[in-house]
């Protein structure tokens, strides 16, 4: 399995539109196209931080799912709300 964490901050004032965004159009795009789960979590100790998790099968059906033009839209959409993005790639052993 791979796990792709996102770290973000989105604004206070735009986090309830960012979270009925995610929730009615990011998450099901992701999770009907090859991603096995998709979760938003908020820092606990963060008022703007915010944690995302995908996982996929392997790293192959996560660059295919990445690639493809149906999750351009929500990409958009995320990098509409999030500021100050990184990522990290996961891959398990065990």
């Amino acid at each position: 399995m791979v796990k792709v964490i996102f770290e973000f901050d989105i604004p206070t004032e735009k986090q309830e539109a960012y979270l009925k965004a995610t929730s009615e159009k990011i998450k099901p795009i992701w999770e009907s196209t090859g991603c096995k789960s998709y979760d938003i979590w908020q820092v606990a100790d963060s008022e703007t931080r915010f944690v995302k998790e995908m996982l996929f099968e392997d790293k192959s059906e996560m660059k295919e799912t990445m690639d493809l033009k149906e999750t351009d839209s929500v990409k958009e959409i995320f990098r509409s709300f999030a500021e100050n993005v990184s990522r990290r790639i996961y891959v398990q052993k065990i």
